[in-house]
C-alpha cells in the first residue's frame, strides 16, 4: 500500500510539472473566438501523461515479478536446504547401518567357521563316545535289557543317519549319558523273566529289584523264591529263604508301597577296580 501511494504521488506530481509548463508556454491562454480546432498542445500533454502512467504501470508489473520471482527463488532455497539436511541425516543412518551389517557379517563367518571346526572335532568324539556306552552297557549288570537295547539302537540310527544335525546327536548321546548314570543313584522295581537255576528250566517271572548299579535282587511272583545278579559270571543264582523278608520290603520299598529303612540285603563284596573282591 505504501508503494502504491507512493506511485500517485510520483504521478500527480509529473500531471503537475506537466500543466505547470504547458501554462508558462500559454496553453491555459484564452482561445480565439473564431478558432475551431483543438489544441495540439493539449494532446501532447495529454501523451505524456498517458505514457507516464503506462510506464510506471510497466514497472510495477516488473517490480510485482520481480518480488515473485524472489519468493519462489527463495522457497526453492530453502526446500533444497532442508532436502539437503535430509538427505545427510539419511546418509549418516545408512552408513552407520552398513557398519553395523559389515560387524554383523564378519560376526556370523566367524561363528559359522567355528561351527564347521567344531563339527569336525565333535563328530569323532560322539562317535567314539556313543562307541563306549554300548561297550559299557554290554558289560554292564542285565537290567533292563531291552529298553537299554532299544536305546542304543536308536542312537545308532541317529548317529548314522547325515541328515540329523550334529546339534542333535550330541543331545541324544547326552541324554543317552544321563540316563546311564541315573541307574546309579536310583533304585527301582519292574517285571522280567530270568533263567534261575540251570539252563534247561524254564523263565521264571517276577519282580526285579535294582539298587542303583550295586546289585540285582529277584523276588518270584508268589514271594517264594529269591535270587540275585552274579555279574561276575553274568548269570542269577538262587538265594536262600532267609534272604527272602528283606528282599521282599525291598521290593516294597523300591514299589513305594512303604517308607524307606534300612534293609539287610545279602550285596557281598563289592569289586574294586584294578584290585581283587
Amino acid at each position: 500500500m505504501i508503494d502504491v501511494a507512493k506511485r500517485l504521488s510520483l504521478i500527480s506530481l509529473s500531471v503537475v510539472f506537466i500543466l505547470t509548463g504547458l501554462m508558462s508556454s500559454g496553453f491555459c491562454q484564452t482561445p480565439q473566438a473564431n478558432t475551431t480546432d483543438s489544441n495540439p498542445l493539449s494532446s501532447r500533454a495529454q501523451q505524456h501523461v498517458e505514457k507516464a502512467i503506462h510506464m510506471d504501470q510497466q514497472s510495477q508489473e516488473r517490480r510485482t515479478h520481480w518480488e515473485q520471482e524472489k519468493i519462489d527463488l527463495v522457497n526453492t532455497y530453502e526446500q533444497l536446504v532442508q532436502q539437503k539436511q535430509f538427505l545427510e541425516t539419511e546418509n549418516k543412518t545408512l552408513s552407520e547401518q552398513q557398519k553395523y551389517l559389515q560387524t554383523l557379517n564378519q560376526t556370523m563367518t566367524r561363528q559359522i567357521e567355528d561351527s564347521i571346526r567344531v563339527q569336525e572335532e565333535l563328530s569323532p568324539f560322539l562317535t567314539q563316545v556313543y562307541e563306549q556306552l554300548d561297550t559299557f552297557i554290554a558289560s554292564d549288570a542285565a537290567f533292563l535289557e531291552e529298553e537299554r537295547s532299544t536305546r542304543l539302537a536308536t542312537l545308532d540310527k541317529i548317529m548314522k543317519d547325515p541328515q540329523v544335525t550334529i546339534a542333535e546327536k550330541y543331545r541324544k548321546v547326552m541324554e543317552a549319558l544321563f540316563i546311564e548314570a541315573e541307574y546309579g543313584s536310583t533304585i527301582e522295581v519292574y517285571q522280567d523273566r530270568i533263567q534261575l537255576g540251570s539252563k534247561e528250566q524254564e523263565a521264571t517271572l517276577g519282580n526285579i529289584f535294582r539298587l542303583g548299579r550295586i546289585c540285582l535282587f529277584f523276588l518270584s511272583l508268589d514271594q517264594s523264591i529269591c535270587g540275585v545278579f552274579n555279574p561276575a559270571e553274568n548269570t542269577w543264582q538262587k538265594l536262600s529263604d532267609k534272604h527272602l523278608p528283606a528282599i521282599r520290603s525291598a521290593v516294597e520299598i523300591g514299589n513305594k508301597r512303604k517308607p524307606a529303612e534300612l534293609v539287610p540285603l545279602p550285596i557281598g563284596r563289592l569289586a574294586v577296580p584294578g584290585g581283587g573282591k
